[in-house]
């Protein structure tokens, strides 16, 4: 990391040390590592995904997670609004705009009504992502309602006003954590302090920080945890779906990402928990390793999720892998026959993308697809005529 952005994201941490004498939450800790204005990992002008990033997405993998999601959106727009209604299709934290493209391409072109009648708004709280989104949606500027960041007042606003189709990918896994470990059959926390040496940072225990975290992990926290055993708790994005469920009147939202149910993520094969650091295509363990410059993630509880959905009304809340969710709607359909003789032709391309998004020991069995609606009358199981 460059001095320059190492520094205030440096000063942020070693004042949040001294403010909580000494320690801070892992979450806080998080939060300033990825969000921070200035030295904060998504906040950076840097490429983050793809090739010359730290990671891969769905919507890297070809076109066919995009033309999936549009099947899936059209069949909500028809569920929850008449014919004729404007709709406000709006994608949360999409990156490098690569999803959206594919998406709106997609109702373009197999879904023309459903295009018609939807306005588009892009919630992306990266400066850089911003710009990158709205040059690569320029072809759909007549649709574009805004490239806003998430506390822009049309994010707040536009959910209210109209029915609205939500999408997001490997959304929820970027929310801060709290991290807890089993001790003594009880869950006690782990803050950040400074390590021996200038400069470091290590983990240490200590009392749960809120009343809020002690009561979700009685109600819903593993009973058989091992000794030792430590677990993540998303309480940032249960508290942000809480909070699109009261904006949301009428709508649909749709959410993939990797994680699993609690059975899974708190076996006895976890005992570290799945808190993990990205940098350039590399896995650690090591969330201290180079603050702002490493992507921290987590996976999601889905069960969690689910349960703070109904919570917030949603109807039909559903968890489907993410390779089922792609044949409910119609990439087998998008396998296309070709000659064999050129493996680089757009058809063995696309064949090859589609291959690897199914394959299930790649991202169709860990990816997992939360949907949910308010206010629809129909049922929807994907795409529709």
């Amino acid at each position: 990391m460059a001095e320059t952005t190492a520094r205030p994201l440096h000063r942020a941490i070693e004042e949040r040390l001294r403010e909580g004498g000494g320690r801070m939450t892992f979450a806080a800790y998080m939060e300033l590592c990825l969000y921070h204005p200035e030295g904060g990992y998504y906040q950076k002008s840097v490429p983050k995904l793809g090739k010359e990033g730290d990671f891969y997405t769905s919507a890297h993998v070809g076109r066919a997670m995009g033309a999936c999601v549009a099947a899936q959106l059209h069949a909500a727009a028809r569920k929850i609004a008449p014919p004729e209604e404007e709709i406000v299709v709006c994608e949360w934290g999409g990156g490098d705009g690569r999803l959206a493209e594919a998406v709106l391409d997609e109702l373009r072109d197999m879904y023309p009504d459903t295009y018609r009648r939807a306005v588009f708004l892009a919630v992306e709280g990266s400066p850089y992502h911003r710009e990158l989104q709205r040059w690569r949606l320029a072809a759909h500027a007549k649709r574009i309602a805004g490239v806003v960041p998430p506390d822009d007042e049309a994010a707040e606003r536009l959910p209210k006003t109209a029915p609205t189709l939500l999408f997001a990918n490997e959304l929820l896994d970027a929310f801060p954590v709290h991290r807890v470990v089993r001790r003594g059959g009880a869950w006690r926390e782990l803050y950040v302090e400074r390590g021996p040496r200038a400069g470091t940072l290590v983990a240490a225990e200590g009392e749960l920080s809120a009343e809020r975290l002690a009561a979700w992990l009685s109600a819903h926290g593993p009973n058989a945890a091992e000794e030792g055993q430590r677990i993540e708790v998303g309480l940032a994005a249960l508290d942000w779906i809480a909070g699109l469920g009261a904006r949301l009147v009428r709508g649909f939202a749709l959410f993939a990402d990797y994680g699993d149910v609690s059975e899974e993520l708190f076996g006895p094969h976890r005992m570290n928990g799945t808190l993990a650091a990205y940098r350039k295509h590399t896995a650690s363990d090591d969330p201290f390793l180079a603050p702002g410059e490493q992507d921290l993630t987590a996976h999601v509880n889905f069960e969690w999720v689910a349960m703070a959905a109904e919570e917030a009304g949603f109807q039909h809340v559903a968890i489907r892998t993410q390779k089922q969710f792609l044949v409910d709607n119609g990439i087998l359909q998008r396998l296309r026959s070709h000659d064999g003789r050129d493996p680089f032709s757009p058809a063995a391309r696309e064949n090859r993308a589609i291959r690897q998004l199914l394959l299930s020991d790649g991202m169709s069995e860990l990816f997992k697809v939360l949907t949910m609606e308010k206010g629809a009358a129909r049922e929807m199981n994907g795409a529709s005529d």
